[in-house]
């Protein structure tokens, strides 16, 4: 093929965190699905010596996020470096024009470096573990305070469980039989940071108030992921419920919207479905996950969702990792 003519087609998944929310900042244990709505990113040859290169910005508007640049120089710093123009479409990872919290910046420092990977003939499936450590050395560079969830799940897919500090042992986890995950959107995107911001500022302010809260967010996040690893299913839904209300108790002691309105509704729906909800990620809107063990529970539950002109989104967990495409 003639160089001018070479193209290469990277996707990588989106997130939803499933456990560990905000205690993964502190050390503990998360739990995170790839889902089946995935970033795109093309490459072509440059036009010429004059081409600009791969634009910053953001991933919707064509550019790569300054984490996917980084990602993508450190992969050229390992293979060498590639006349390689990108272009990102992240659109699959939002919802009428609003991001869902759904990693966009992670999914596209992952598909940049396997980009790289692609255009020098290698197959991004198979190097998915060195394009990992690629994809976080860039994210660390703009957020270290991250936790690298998002980019393990986005580069590896499937469930990943893995601790902050090494997010590069990821381990996968079996999603069990029996248990029905509904995702639900709230209608309205939430800003990560400042929620942190507040949860932080509660560490300095109220030290032992913090570790009251965070202590029992720990527990309950720990329940749910032991409950799915241990394929128990009548447990998850009960321990999902403990942990969204964990996550509402730290969010009141900061004087942060974690369980806004709309979740905290979406909780007591679930509940009465028989099942049990929580926010997916830093709460304050974006999307909620509500746990069934039962099918009909479930259907109550999106009819009841339906009723109430709520957002059910078709989502498939535990997708397939960083890849090349069909050009």
């Amino acid at each position: 093929m003639s160089e001018s003519l070479r193209r290469v087609v990277v996707t990588a998944p989106g997130k939803l965190v499933i456990a560990g929310e905000y205690v993964v900042l502190d050390g503990a244990e998360a739990l995170v699905a790839a889902v089946d709505r995935r970033l795109r990113v093309v490459g072509s040859a440059r036009a010429g010596d004059g081409s600009a290169g791969p634009r910053g910005g953001s991933p919707d508007a064509g550019g790569l996020p300054p984490e996917a640049l980084l990602a993508r120089r450190h992969a050229e710093s390992a293979l060498g470096e590639v006349a390689m123009d990108l272009s990102v479409d992240a659109h699959a990872l939002a919802q009428d024009g609003k991001k869902l919290g759904l990693g966009s910046s992670s999914a596209a420092s992952a598909a940049a470096a396997g980009a790289v990977v692609a255009w020098r003939g290698g197959d991004p499936a198979a190097e998915r573990r060195r394009i990992l450590g690629w994809a976080l050395a860039g994210h660390r560079a703009i957020a270290p305070e991250g936790s690298g969830v998002d980019v393990a799940a986005a580069t590896l897919g499937g469930f990943v469980r893995l601790c902050r500090d090494r997010v590069e042992e990821a381990a996968p986890l079996a999603w069990p039989r029996g248990v029905e995950v509904e995702v639900v959107w709230t209608g309205t995107p939430a800003r990560t940071s400042e929620l942190v911001r507040r949860v932080k500022a509660l560490e300095t302010e109220a030290p032992a108030r913090y570790r009251a809260r965070m202590d029992a967010l720990r527990e309950a996040a720990a329940d749910l992921i032991d409950a799915l690893s241990r394929g128990d299913a009548p447990a998850v839904a009960a321990s999902a419920d403990a942990h969204g209300r964990a996550m509402g108790a730290l969010g009141e002691a900061a004087g942060a919207p974690i369980v806004t309105d709309a979740l905290a509704g979406l909780a007591a729906l679930a509940r009465a479905c028989g099942g049990g909800a929580k926010p997916s990620g830093a709460g304050g809107g974006d999307v909620a996950l509500a746990f069934f063990t039962r099918p009909e529970d479930a259907a109550r539950f999106r009819a009841r969702c339906t009723e109430a002109g709520l957002t059910l989104l078709s989502l498939t967990l535990g997708a397939e990792g960083v890849r090349a495409e069909e050009r």
